[in-house]
């Protein structure tokens, strides 16, 4: 199996590209209907029209997932309790190697909903950065992320329709519902995810906190979006199995890191599909999916129709950055602190001016699913149901108070018209070829990945040693020793 790297590459980010012409698209509403559900991966990202994210989750949804604050509530007895406790903390604040090491525990509980009941799931801990963050930083009161399974003990078990549940919230999201918000939206307009919603968690009858209930996604996700043709290899990242864990296609995923040329690329993966889901990151200005960050995706396996990317874990997105100015090809452009690699097929179509052009077309389309109006009525929505669950949550972020949540709601409410607005003028900035050149390099805004350091445009010398991308082609320090 091949090993994961970035590759090496020289690319010509500036200049229109050729498949660039036509006018800006504008910001059509979201017609009523089916929220998402349906269809074959042929028709992801196709034509919007298929419900807007404030009028619920999609036919597809179990009543888990109704767009409203749930109340879910566990039973647990006093040692699992304590020992999950224990082991957040401890583990938590463990060196990154162990840490990435550790296989988080199971512990038995009863799972009421209403008046139904599910005797014999299980829930164990779960997140990353977010879990470590919230042990050093709030300690003891620091808020657990559950998963919650109900087919642990037969796999062909249901809750609700419902084989596992996700409880996320990080404590870097003061609006506590960017998952919702992005995961909602993302399904009406054809791309694959889980349902989502709001939920406060009961444990042993006192409240533990407020979270976004994810479904996880899995057979049934993927019979809703590939219908007839959902028993292939999902993969998180790229390299985690998912599905067929005892047995996925190894050659075929090598085939797909193996990739470093536009050729290599478009046979492997399904180019026009995948720019859907990335162009979705672009708008929601995800800094922690693979447009924007890196790991934090899907990759299925479709057959002679090639490998799909589509994003998971969206809690980096809306106001995570604070900002709406992210280029949507060069987006690393304005974080100061980036030193990761960007990933490897990202360059490769980015560097090739066919598959750039076509990107930038899906893109357009994006933006015209892009619903202003809708979105922000969805915040808004989701805002109003959850304000006194935040406010009484013991568990959220130390100092966090309702003005603070109050405050990133606004922000995020901001950020939805903002960031349409800025793409809208990039692309009409690359189909005019004419715009502002704030640092005199030559180079217009938009096809300078910063227009604010004359010394940083495509084609410019690179200054080794320096941590920064000087010629705009997503390589540090290239060409240097």
């Amino acid at each position: 199996m091949a090993k994961q790297g970035a590759a090496i590459l020289v690319l010509a980010f500036a200049g229109t590209s050729a498949a660039c012409g036509g006018s800006t698209a504008g910001m059509t509403a979201l017609k009523p209907g089916r929220g998402g559900s349906g269809g074959s991966s042929a028709g992801v990202g196709g034509d919007a029209g298929i419900g807007g994210p404030g009028g619920g989750s999609g036919p597809g949804c179990s009543d888990l997932f109704a767009q409203t604050l749930q109340t879910y509530s566990i039973d647990i007895d006093d040692a699992s309790w304590a020992a999950i406790q224990s082991e957040f903390l401890t583990v938590g604040t463990m060196a990154d190697q162990d840490f990435g090491q550790h296989q988080a525990a199971s512990y038995p509980v009863v799972f009421h909903y209403g008046a139904d009941t599910a005797a014999n799931a299980t829930i164990h801990l779960r997140g990353d950065s977010s879990w470590r963050e919230a042990a050093q930083f709030d300690g003891a009161r620091g808020k657990m992320q559950f998963g919650i399974a109900f087919d642990a003990a037969n796999s062909a078990a249901t809750f609700h329709g419902v084989g596992k549940i996700k409880l996320d919230m990080p404590r870097t999201d003061p609006t506590f519902m960017r998952d919702r918000i992005a995961y909602t939206w993302m399904r009406s307009v054809g791309i694959p995810a889980g349902c989502a919603t709001s939920a406060q968690l009961m444990v042993n009858g006192s409240l533990y906190g407020v979270f976004v209930a994810e479904e996880s996604v899995g057979h049934r996700v993927l019979s809703e979006f590939f219908p007839g043709n959902s028993g292939g290899d999902l993969f998180e990242s790229g390299w985690t199995p998912e599905t067929n864990k005892g047995n996925p296609d190894w050659d075929r995923q090598g085939a797909f890191w193996d990739a470093t040329t536009p050729a290599a690329l478009t046979a492997i993966v399904d180019l026009p599909g995948s720019f859907v889901s990335w162009t979705a990151e672009a708008m929601l200005n995800d800094a922690d999916g693979y447009w924007g960050g890196d790991h934090n995706f899907y990759l299925y396996d479709q057959g002679a129709k090639g490998y799909l990317f589509f994003p998971h874990d969206l809690d980096s997105s809306l106001d995570y950055l604070g900002r709406f100015d992210s280029d949507p090809i060069t987006w690393w452009s304005v974080r100061e602190d980036w030193s990761l690699p960007i990933p490897q097929h990202y360059l490769i179509v980015m560097g090739d001016a066919g598959l750039r052009g076509q990107y930038i077309e899906a893109l357009r389309a994006q933006l015209g699913r892009w619903d202003v109006g809708a979105l922000q009525a969805a915040i808004d929505q989701a805002a109003g149901q959850i304000r006194d669950a935040v406010a009484a949550d013991p568990h959220k972020e130390t100092g966090l108070t309702v003005a603070d949540f109050d405050t990133a709601v606004a922000l995020a409410r901001r950020g939805i018209a903002d960031r349409a607005q800025y793409v809208t003028d990039w692309l009409a900035c690359r189909d005019s070829g004419t715009g502002v050149d704030a640092d005199g390099d030559g180079f217009i805004w938009c096809n300078d990945c910063r227009d604010d350091r004359p010394n940083v445009h495509p084609g410019a010398a690179e200054i080794c040693g320096n941590q920064f991308d000087d010629d705009c082609n997503g390589v540090v320090d290239d060409g240097c020793p």
